[in-house]
């Protein structure tokens, strides 16, 4: 990896963001940015009104997870941790006006606190003058909370394919036992970088794994969100009497596959009120299971816990 032309790349589109900007990802899910056999993708939001860039599935799965939560209203992806002291991520967004945020300290002087020797990149001046300086570090996913009533806040995410990958870099790999000790302890201290870094801000980090999921709500996530953003040409007074029956259907436990064949027969396009089905689960209109197989030509479960419940911790601010 060429280190300055990433350190520059990675300023130039985040060095200077402030709210109002259309934000741009420290590393973009195309090749020649993304790490070698990562696994990119580029999701197509409707709440933020554009493309999140993520580098794994896990990523992929836990910016759904996110997004599923009304409270979250904003997600920054490959987002750098500043290496010099600067403003709380919040400062300047007009649900924060008039909060006293703290400032994050910058990474280099977290490094320097607890032993790490800081990423550093040489950087070569107009005049030729070559200088090492700190490279950004990058964070997984930074989700921004405004619950009802209540003051935003921020929670920092870490995302790994498996709990133990927080242990030890590259874990998976053949290696000897003093180089297993070494990448475990290039781990503890990359991840005590971040939670300090976010923490002198009042931000927590939550670490996050896919083997944390029920493996039936990762499918549903993706499911529901392949719909999320699709358009339903249909007029609106329409789509609210099917949003009736449809509920209706679900409290009788009757399949609501029938509801949609019967509107798609009168009013055509059978394909638009499938899609609005998915979009009422998505948006939390439904009260359907998630940890159940979504299978719309069977009776929806409707008495499991709520998604929002079960991993609610993961998405709590500091205590107070």
């Amino acid at each position: 990896m060429n280190l300055q032309k990433s350190l520059l790349r990675i300023v130039g589109r985040q060095g200077r963001f402030k709210w109002g900007d259309n934000y741009s990802a420290g590393i973009y899910a195309v090749p020649g940015e993304a790490p070698k056999g990562s696994r990119v993708c580029r999701l197509n939001s409707r709440k933020l009104g554009r493309a999140l860039h993520l580098l794994s599935t896990p990523e992929r799965i836990f910016a759904q997870l996110a997004l599923y939560n009304p409270d979250v209203f904003e997600l920054h992806e490959q987002k750098m941790l500043s290496p010099v002291p600067d403003i709380h991520p919040l400062q300047g967004h007009p649900f924060a006006a008039g909060l006293e945020l703290l400032p994050v300290k910058g990474t280099s002087l977290v490094a320097e606190e607890i032993g790490l020797k800081h990423a550093t990149a040489v950087l070569t001046y107009s005049d030729g003058e070559r200088h090492r300086v700190p490279h950004p570090y990058l964070g997984d996913l930074l989700l921004y909370l405004k619950p009802q009533g209540s003051a935003p806040y921020a929670v920092n995410w870490t995302v790994k394919l498996s709990a133990l990958d927080f242990d030890e870099v590259a874990r998976g790999n053949l290696k000897s036992m003093e180089k297993q000790k070494e990448d475990r302890e290039k781990a503890r201290l990359r991840h005590a970088l971040e939670e300090e870094y976010y923490l002198s801000a009042g931000i927590r980090t939550a670490r996050v794994s896919r083997d944390m999921l029920d493996p039936v709500l990762v499918g549903n996530l993706d499911l529901l969100y392949g719909y999320h953003d699709r358009e339903i040409s249909v007029e609106s007074n329409l789509l609210e009497d099917f949003s009736h029956e449809i509920e209706d259907c679900v409290s009788h436990g009757a399949p609501v596959a029938t509801v949609a064949l019967k509107y798609g027969k009168r009013w055509g396009r059978r394909d638009l009120f499938l899609t609005k089905i998915y979009k009422d689960i998505w948006e939390r209109k439904l009260p359907v299971s998630l940890f159940d197989p979504i299978l719309i030509d069977h009776p929806l479960v409707t008495d499991a816990s709520d998604v929002l419940q079960i991993y609610g911790s993961l998405y709590a601010g500091l205590p107070e």
